[in-house]
């Protein structure tokens, strides 16, 4: 922001804040039609700012101006620097606006960047405005230059001025080239493509948390054939509809392909998951829209900015605060009319969807009676949406459901993993030594065939935050065993619960027939089981809702294992059913770590202290694996 205000004038921040009459001067950074208000009076709706002019232009003054005739309002462009007097800023829809009412004849002046190669700006002055003073002309071309990517600055010699009326209007016109404007970069989600960027206004359906970004599920209530397409339970006839899977279910509208996934990143995700709720109607600029690399449908990012880290593209808005957010409401109420009328009278849908359904009738019972013999023969009828049976999978098919991080990373076999002779090191002198375990990362091929604990109640565990600094302190469980006791009511209200639960995994790649195939230990938990099964954790004793949604969430993972482990009476099982899990291997990626053993020190060994037998050696380390980076998608 130039340093110097002209005299009378206030900063644009400085405005937001202020009721009454002001003057003021702002680069216009978002601008909507002309349009009709509620009344007689055409109005003009424009925002301003005076600093940080690319960023979040939700962020500056919002003016609305208002006028029985039309070509009194002013004819502005994006970056135009208009200069406005004795605006009066007043709640407006319960938002605090500046307001130029009809009889309140506010003069305006706008200042505006020739074409290129020209040094002098254009000045053009609405009715009954004043020339303006030389401080409020170098205040403006200051502006002016300020805008990134302005190119030359302006210069300070005399302006070509223009009183506002019709005919001069068009005479400039016509004697000027039309200066080029900034592209409005706003988008309905319907017309967004590919590898390019926009700003969106929409409406919150979902949320959800990953590590340190944040998505969000979005919509504007328009259609786009490259999104992914959300199935209307209501609109299945009852053959299959049991088999719809819990994440159909959970899906609350709007059904089919209406909705834009976009993820966030810093500082934009911290300010979301703070401050973004579902149902929000929110501002998003400058979102990077691509295709997925796994699905190919479109989706949306938003990384942080280079040149400004901590410039925030999200914010909230009201619903009266924008024309645009009023037709996403009209679209919003239009479309939930329709589908509920589509609910009660199934008979006025769409031809289009009314030839779907024939279709659909008319396979149904083309295939009827292929499922009476099924069923005349014993054998297990197989539902269209229902998973396929083992039996009829590949065993070797990697499964889509689950995603792995770093795809440009070869896989390793759990051989090449495990194998010791990675470890072995040379000191300087020629002395080999062994390392206990190396901080590495892989990615693996692997099948699940056991996991612990045996119940899938006890995957999540709640602990006191409290007592793991005093364990990592080396403060023992005795020393502060009486104030456990003493505060054992407030530890209890700062129980966290946390996924932590263990893997048995084979390699998944084939073996030759008689060869074993090597098996790892692979531990999941915190965040990393967040990840994985996209599910919070809790005390799944008391909540079976969640409990049912772990075991759907896991039979993409492990297929029917956990089933065969419940209908047991101890939990484990046989030999032979480890020898032939049904699950179908995945990619994962998996990190190397160590932790400190507990292993004590063998009681014969010969030791100058007596009291060392027994202790625990702070010397051994114990390797382990744990996955991270991993997903199930279904």
């Amino acid at each position: 922001m130039p340093s110097s205000l002209p005299p009378k004038f206030i900063d644009v921040d400085t405005a937001k804040a202020t009721h009454g009459y002001i003057h003021v001067i702002g680069v216009v950074v978002d601008l909507l039609p002309k349009t009709r208000s509620g009344g007689s009076s055409f109005v003009t709706t424009f925002t301003i700012k005076d600093c940080d002019i690319d960023g979040n232009p939700m962020s500056g003054l919002k003016i609305k101006y208002f006028n029985d005739d039309e070509s009194l309002l002013p004819e502005l462009q994006l970056h135009d620097v208009i200069l406005l007097r004795n605006i009066r800023m007043r709640l407006f829809r319960g938002s605090l606006l500046g307001v130029a009412a009809q009889h309140d004849k506010i003069p305006w002046t706008i200042f505006r960047r020739k074409v290129a190669g020209q040094t002098n700006a254009l000045v053009i002055r609405g009715c009954k405005a004043p020339e303006p003073s030389p401080e409020e002309k170098a205040y403006s071309h200051a502006l002016l230059n300020s805008i990134p990517g302005a190119g030359a600055s302006i210069s300070s010699a005399p302006d070509q001025a223009f009183n506002y009326t019709s005919t001069v209007t068009v005479s400039a016109s016509r004697s000027q080239p039309p200066p080029s404007t900034p592209r409005d970069k706003f988008s309905l989600i319907k017309d967004v493509k590919a590898h390019t960027f926009a700003d969106l206004v929409v409406e919150v359906v979902k949320t959800w948390r990953e590590y340190d970004k944040f998505i969000l599920y979005v919509t504007d209530y328009t259609s786009h054939g490259e999104l992914y397409d959300y199935p209307d339970p209501s609109a299945d006839d009852g053959d299959g509809g049991d088999f719809i899977s819990r994440r159909q279910r959970e899906w609350n509208g709007p059904f089919g392909q209406m909705t834009l996934q976009v993820t966030l990143w810093q500082p934009h995700a911290s300010f979301a998951q703070n401050n973004v709720k579902e149902g929000d109607i929110i501002f998003m600029s400058n979102v990077h829209i691509k295709n997925h690399r796994v699905n190919g449908n479109l989706d949306g990012s938003m990384h942080t900015n280079r040149l400004h880290p901590h410039r925030i593209n999200v914010s909230i808005v009201d619903l009266d605060d924008d024309e645009r957010v009023a037709e996403l409401v009209r679209r919003k109420k239009e479309y939930w009319r329709n589908a509920r009328i589509s609910r009660l009278f199934p008979g006025n849908k769409k031809k289009n969807d009314g030839a779907k359904s024939s279709k659909k009738t008319a396979k149904q019972q083309k295939e009827k009676p292929k499922k009476e013999v099924r069923r005349e023969e014993g054998q297990v009828e197989i539902s269209e949406f229902s998973a396929p049976a083992p039996s009829q999978v590949k065993r070797n098919q990697l499964n889509p459901n689950i995603q792995a991080a770093h795809p440009a990373i070869p896989c390793r076999s759990l051989e090449e993993i495990l194998d010791g002779k990675i470890h072995l090191n040379n000191a300087p002198g020629g002395y080999e030594y062994r390392l206990p375990f190396q901080n590495i990362n892989y990615r693996a091929v692997v099948r699940v065939v056991d996991f612990y604990p045996p119940r899938l109640e006890d995957f999540a565990v709640s602990y006191n935050p409290e007592d793991d600094i005093l364990s990592e302190s080396g403060t023992s469980s005795e020393d502060s065993e009486g104030d456990a006791v003493m505060t054992s009511g407030y530890s209890r209200r700062r129980r966290i619960w946390e996924w932590r639960f263990c893997l048995l995994v084979e390699d998944g790649k084939p073996v030759p027939r008689g060869q074993p195939k090597e098996r790892m230990k692979l531990y999941v938990s915190g965040k990393d089981a967040e990840y994985l099964l996209k599910i919070d954790a809790t005390d799944l004793r008391k909540n079976e809702t969640r409990l049912d949604e772990l075991r759907e969430k896991l039979f993409h993972l492990w297929a029917d294992l956990e089933e065969k482990k419940r209908a047991l009476p101890n939990g484990s099982l046989d030999p032979q059913s480890l020898e032939n899990p049904s699950g179908k291997p995945f990619i994962c990626c998996i990190k190397e770590y160590g932790i400190r053993s507990r292993e004590e020190h063998n009681s014969d060994a010969m030791s100058d202290d007596e009291d060392s037998a027994g202790r625990v050696d702070p010397l051994a380390w114990e390797r382990r694996f744990h996955m991270f980076g991993t997903t199930i998608n279904a």
